[in-house]
């Protein structure tokens, strides 16, 4: 049984909920999130493969991506208010601590969705007064979209949710 607890997250609704508890597999095993297998650093030019596959008898084979990170530039926040861009950290934040799991347990499928979800929630709550970051999240849909596999589907919203987190980090002293 899944609980959820979020206490004041303005971006997370539920449709979220829904595609999570919809698309997460019933399975046994407990799930096991690598750190390694989602770094943030370094994004570009990086192939990676899950470290923790060895240690586990029952991991699922996880594809090599390469990784495509955009690097923004800080005035792409503008006109966001601290309030916006804890929605969009937020919801992003959720999105990953939902779809990393689903991802490292090898369904790829239900990482991407879970992640389209979250940044669509996103877009909608900000982008009449956050036009940066919905307009991120939408290229990064539209990108995801018109890949191959889930798996890549799913890293390339991974890309545009960690370029917007490292621009929402770099922005912070200037909030």
């Amino acid at each position: 049984m899944w609980v959820i607890v979020l206490a004041g997250v303005a971006s997370f609704d539920a449709a979220v909920l829904g595609a999570c508890l919809l698309t997460r597999p019933a399975r046994g095993r407990p799930i096991v999130y690598s750190p390694a297998a989602h770094p943030t650093t370094p994004w570009r030019g990086t192939t990676l493969q899950a470290e923790d596959e060895a240690t586990r008898d029952d991991a699922p084979s996880l594809p090599k991506i390469k990784r495509s990170v955009p690097v923004f530039d800080v005035r792409l926040l503008d006109g966001c208010s601290k309030g916006d861009l804890d929605t969009v950290a937020t919801g992003i934040n959720d999105a990953i601590s939902v779809g990393a799991p689903l991802y490292n347990e090898g369904d790829f499928d239900g990482c991407y969705r879970a992640y389209e979800i979250a940044a669509l929630s996103v877009e909608r709550t900000t982008a009449s007064s956050c036009k940066g970051p919905a307009k991120v999240l939408r290229t990064g849909r539209e990108r995801a979209s018109k890949l191959a596999t889930p798996a890549e589907q799913a890293w390339a919203m991974r890309d545009a949710f960690d370029g917007l987190l490292d621009v929402i980090d770099r922005k912070g002293p200037d909030l």
